[in-house]
């Protein structure tokens, strides 16, 4: 009752509060994307997820797997990515951005391997986020070589 009021006479902060619970949302939708682009989903892939939701999103362990679980729902529901970066571009900095990117190039190295869907993916994703190419390949290299 008091959030319902809250959003009558508070309509800034309601919804601002709503966005805060929808970044590690968008952000289990992009990483779960991401892992399945290469047409293959590795036990890898799905223990890095959780970690960088933990690491990144600050989601605690307890919430992993439900939110994961809701993710993956709403993924297969949706039809675009931009839905999901609006949120991650409204509450991250360029720098945090670019950390985030490098995680993300974390994940698609998970399996040993770089796809051409991952890499195109991925290009995708840097833009809508609003990194440029160099900061992209930049973040990639570095993932790469560690």
């Amino acid at each position: 009752m008091l959030k319902r009021l809250l959003q009558v006479f508070a309509p800034e902060e309601a919804e601002e509060e709503a966005r805060q619970e929808r970044i590690p949302l968008a952000a289990a939708v992009l990483l779960l994307e991401v892992a399945h682009s290469d047409g293959e989903f590795h036990p890898a892939e799905q223990a890095l997820i959780g970690e960088l939701l933990q690491k990144h999103f600050a989601v605690s362990a307890d919430s992993v797997s439900g939110l994961l679980e809701f993710a993956e729902i709403t993924r297969q529901n949706s039809t675009d990515l931009h839905q999901f970066t609006r949120d991650i571009n409204w509450a991250f900095s360029q720098e945090e951005k670019e950390r985030i990117i490098e995680a993300v190039w974390q994940l698609v190295y998970a399996d040993g391997r770089l796809d051409r869907f991952e890499d195109a993916l991925m290009r995708q994703l840097g833009s809508l986020i609003g990194l440029s190419h160099r900061q992209l390949i930049e973040a990639k290299l570095k993932v790469a070589h560690s």
